[in-house]
């Protein structure tokens, strides 16, 4: 079993390497965001960053930090799922519950670039709830390092990518880390 699991800050191209190795590599994917997506429009809030950010707490209250990362293992033991990239990885217990369940067979990969960089590729993008101004962008960032107290999980990263370049440079630096890592 071959477990990839990504973080990183808003824009920094999370689901550009996800979608890249599910392409390339075969890999499956689960998306934690789209998990909070999923329940978000269930209770009937849209799927804006802060509407996310609220449902996210509320779960968390109700059923615990593990909630998403427990809901994640489950998904892959239940499609015996041999290689799987989990988009996605935010809070501490996201990286946590799957080391500890899959030990050695995870990698957590950062995928990081500067502030201007992720904005100007979130302003391409154009998903729902995406900041309008660079302000706006910087706040919502500050809202999940504290919400998901995402310096603590970047303690669980093994593997760091800086993804300041075009996509053809990424794509080459994804294939290193995969061979380095043997995960091809």
């Amino acid at each position: 079993m071959k477990i990839i699991g990504i973080t990183g800050l808003i824009g920094s191209g999370k689901d550009a390497v996800s979608q890249y190795l599910a392409e390339k590599y075969g890999y499956e994917v689960i998306g934690m965001g789209d998990i909070v997506r999923e329940i978000s429009r269930e209770i009937g809030r849209t799927n804006g960053r802060d509407d996310l950010q609220k449902t996210q707490k509320e779960i968390v209250e109700k059923y615990g930090w593990e909630y998403f990362a427990e809901h994640v293992v489950k998904k892959i033991l239940k499609n015996k799922w041999n290689k799987v990239v989990i988009n996605g990885i935010r809070r501490p217990q996201d990286a946590i519950v799957p080391k500890k369940h899959f030990g050695k067979n995870i990698v957590i990969l950062l995928i990081d670039a500067p502030p201007k960089v992720r904005y100007e590729r979130l302003k391409q993008r154009k998903r729902e709830g995406d900041p309008e101004t660079f302000e706006e962008f910087m706040r919502q960032e500050k809202n999940e390092i504290k919400l998901f107290n995402i310096e603590e999980t970047l303690k669980y990263q093994d593997y760091k990518i800086e993804n300041e370049g075009n996509v053809e440079k990424l794509h080459k630096t994804i294939d290193e880390f995969m061979k380095k890592k043997n995960l091809a």
